[in-house]
Parts: structure tokens; C-alpha cells; sequence
């Protein structure tokens, strides 16, 4: 579990997160969505602690970061970044292994996680074991950048536009098998992303930023159908129709009518 308390971060005159407070259960997958400039961003990096809050705390489990050292809590946390940060002299056996090798893994037992691994997202040990990153496509280095964050097994998963640089084709083909990797079974994740189908597809909860402040958050539905302001509810209209569609059960026909009756008034 974690727990933000009246977290704020401000550079010079400019508060980039302020005064944010949430908690995100064990096994959750939380989704940080909003435009550029939000807050999303640096939230991640102060769990991470690769920048210090200016006031408040951070609590992991029942620990306070600031209570370990940084580079011990980034051992216990897996990072994947939207430019997948793949260090460009390892080789992709040496990218995935690297954390592991930093906890005292045996060489054995790293070469088989990092075969499992491979396999898993759909990278030919045998193609890609032994190449460096710029001989891979865009696709594959993101597959290498999940890999690597989830090669020592962390309990919790920070992901900053993971998707984002990607093709939509690769984009899709990518989510679907981070999607289904049992890795992710009971892992605390959390998304920054500025993409609202993304959001609604593997969020179990969405807190919807503004300004370094959390607007609203609450389970895909509540944001859509019970938006807390004109801000949350002006945030969604531009894919309203198909969210309200992904969003309504199946067996829920009279709110499906009633979606696609508002999409008509809208188009008219």
C-alpha cells in the first residue's frame, strides 16, 4: 500500500504538485491521468525519490521513504519510462539483469528470469540476448524496459507514459502483453498518462490532475458518470460516447441507450 500525505514540490515560485494526499491499496493499479504539466510526472519521481517533496510524506507499506536509503527503496521499485531509459552500452541481457544483479542474484538464476521474461513479452532470446539497444525497434526496447522493471519481481510497478512513444499498432500490441503477463498478479502499479482510453482500460482507480492538484479520482465510472466539477466533466467529452460504451456493463442496455442518445444530441 501506499500513502501520500499533503505531498507538494515547488520549484522556485512554482508549485508543480501541491498538497496532495491519496492512498493506493495493495494490488491496485492507479492511473495518474491530465495534461502536460500536471504534476503527474514529478509525483512519480518523489516516490521514486529521484527529487525530494518540498513538505510532506511518502509512506511504502508501513515504512516513510526517507527512512532507507534511495538507491535500497529504487532496488524494491520497478521504473518504466516512456523513453524506456535502457542504458545503451549493456546488452539487453545486461539491461533486464541488472537490478537483480544488484541484490546478489546468482548468475543462473538471473539468465533464466531473464529468459522467462523475454519470452514473455515476445523478445527471441535468441535474436536479442546478446544485441544492444539501438539494434532493436521502438517496441522492442519498451518490451526490454518492462522486462527490466519487472526482472527482480518488485511489489510495486511506477510506469510514466509507458505507451507513449509508440505507434498506435505497437502501442496496442505491447499493452496487450503487458496486459497478460501473470507478473503483474497482485503488484501495486502506478500509470501517469495523458491518453483517456489508456486510463479507462487498465486503471482500476483514475485521479485526474490539474494544475499539481488531484481534481477528482475514483473508479472510471464515477469520473465519467459523477464528474465532481465542469472540469471533469469538460476533461472526458471528446471520447464521452466511447468511454460511456467501454465503461457501461454489457447487460446494462437502457444506459447504453442512453449513452448513445446523448451522442446523437451532441452530434446535432
Amino acid at each position: 500500500m501506499i500513502v501520500v500525505k499533503n505531498i507538494t514540490k515547488t520549484f522556485e515560485a512554482f508549485k508543480a504538485v501541491d498538497d496532495l494526499s491519496f492512498t493506493v491499496g495493495e494490488g491496485e493499479t492507479a492511473v495518474f491521468l491530465g495534461t502536460s504539466g500536471s504534476g503527474k510526472t514529478t509525483l512519480l519521481k518523489m516516490i521514486n525519490r529521484l527529487i525530494e517533496p518540498s513538505s510532506g510524506e511518502i509512506w511504502i507499506g508501513h515504512q516513510n521513504i526517507r527512512g532507507q536509503p534511495a538507491e535500497e527503496l529504487r532496488k524494491k521499485i520497478g521504473y518504466v519510462l516512456q523513453n524506456t531509459g535502457l542504458f545503451p552500452h549493456y546488452t539487453i541481457a545486461e539491461n533486464i539483469g541488472m537490478v537483480p544483479a544488484l541484490l546478489g542474484w546468482d548468475r543462473k538464476k538471473i539468465h533464466a528470469r531473464t529468459i522467462a521474461l523475454m519470452e514473455k513479452l515476445h523478445l527471441s532470446p535468441d535474436d536479442h540476448l546478446a544485441a544492444y539497444p539501438h539494434q532493436l525497434s521502438g517496441g522492442q526496447q519498451q518490451r526490454v524496459g518492462l522486462a527490466r522493471a519487472l526482472a527482480a519481481d518488485p511489489p510495486l510497478l511506477l510506469m510514466d507514459e509507458p505507451f507513449g512513444a509508440l505507434d498506435p499498432i505497437t502501442r496496442a500490441a505491447v499493452k496487450k502483453d503487458f496486459k497478460q503477463l501473470d507478473e503483474l498478479k497482485n503488484k501495486t502499479i502506478l500509470l501517469v498518462t495523458h491518453d483517456v482510453q489508456e486510463a479507462f482500460e487498465l486503471g482500476d482507480t483514475i485521479h485526474l490532475m490539474d494544475k499539481g492538484k488531484i481534481v477528482q479520482e475514483g473508479a472510471p465510472g464515477d469520473l465519467l458518470f459523477h464528474p465532481a466539477n465542469t472540469f471533469v466533466q469538460n476533461f472526458f467529452d471528446d471520447q464521452r460516447f466511447q468511454l460511456e460504451v467501454g465503461t457501461i456493463g454489457k447487460e446494462d442496455y437502457p444506459a447504453l441507450i442512453n449513452a448513445f442518445n446523448h451522442f446523437k444530441n451532441r452530434q446535432a
